[in-house]
């Protein structure tokens, strides 16, 4: 797979959608790409309704990412504000990871996240222990702010593996 064509997700993408963000960040199939939190966090992820809720949200945009007519990839902005929007619920099928697909969908959504709510910084929250991927991240031009949030653990979708799960906060400025 070599190109990526992004759109607007739809409601009617929310049940694949659901299927791929708990395939890359859970799934069994999650290990076989590098950015799974299986080994850390357990649970369902995402349910089909919250991603309907970010679809259909007016301060929220999710984007999928199709390659050979299929949904591969997707992630969520959020307006927070004062410039900021959010990057978030960031997936890429275990399968497709490492084509640069990834990185295809990071930049359309920084694009996206200047023409659709002005933002000129964009913020992004890892857990603590996927030092991976912030590296990753961080050769895409995000900086450790110094910030941190508390894990939002819940019974159905997020119980820790390990004792004191965290997030670091990431930044990167957009032009």
């Amino acid at each position: 797979m070599t190109g990526l064509s992004v759109r607007p997700a739809r409601p009617g993408d929310a049940e694949v959608l659901t299927d791929l963000i708990r395939s890359a960040y859970r799934g069994d199939d999650s290990r076989a790409g590098w950015t799974s939190e299986a080994d850390l966090v357990e649970g369902e992820r995402i349910s089909p309704a919250q991603v309907r809720a970010m679809i259909s949200d007016t301060g929220s945009l999710m984007l999928a990412g199709e390659a050979a007519g299929q949904i591969v990839g997707c992630c969520q902005l959020r307006n927070e504000g004062a410039g900021l929007a959010y990057f978030g619920t960031f997936a890429v099928s275990p399968s497709a990871q490492g084509a640069g697909l990834g990185r295809q969908l990071m930049t359309e959504a920084e694009r996206q996240a200047v023409a659709v709510f002005a933002a000129t910084r964009l913020e992004m929250t890892v857990l603590a222990p996927q030092d991976k991927l912030i590296a990753y991240y961080e050769r895409r031009g995000f900086h450790r702010t110094g910030a941190t949030r508390p894990f939002p653990a819940d019974p159905l979708y997020a119980r820790p593996l390990v004792d004191g799960l965290y997030f670091v906060v990431l930044e990167k400025p957009l032009r």
